[in-house]
């Protein structure tokens, strides 16, 4: 089965991605099923450590991504 990897970082005011927090190999027969974890793990990843998700695959292509709303102080 292929791997695919879920990352995650801070994204800036000012729009810009962090170096990445969250760099998780996810193994999944193709695709579809990719996504449906990384967007399951999505909801288990503490809201504060990252703002901003995406899963790619092995080519580095960009399957799925996820933006969270930002924390205000």
């Amino acid at each position: 089965m292929p791997d695919y990897r879920l990352r995650g970082a801070v994204r800036g005011e000012d729009g810009e991605i962090g170096a990445p927090r969250v760099d998780e190999v996810l193994t999944a027969a193709d695709a579809k099923e990719a996504v449906r974890l990384a967007n399951g793990r999505s909801l288990t990843i503490e809201d504060d450590a990252v703002n901003a998700l995406w899963l790619v695959d092995a080519h580095g292509t960009l399957l799925w991504s996820l933006r969270r709303a930002d924390r205000k102080s």
